[in-house]
């Protein structure tokens, strides 16, 4: 039997952004959690892996430009 491996990740958000995903995501049937889950996916899977280190990096770039740094990422 395979033995499954998990992390638990934390993720702490505005509870006026959430609010606002929640609004926007509601229509799609999706809730935080599953969004989060297939964005997980999206960055791991093979097919899509190249795109998302792409996205995250520009992400990063666009975030820095504004000034945003936060203790412990790199």
């Amino acid at each position: 039997m395979d033995e499954k491996k998990y992390e638990i990740v934390e993720i702490q958000v505005d509870a006026d952004v959430l609010e606002e995903l929640k609004t926007v995501i509601a229509p799609l049937g999706l809730t935080p959690e599953m969004l989060i889950v297939r964005f997980f996916e999206f960055c791991t899977d093979p097919a899509t892996q190249e795109e998302a280190v792409s996205l995250l990096l520009k992400w990063k770039a666009e975030l820095e430009a504004e000034g945003w740094n936060p203790e412990g990422i790199r």
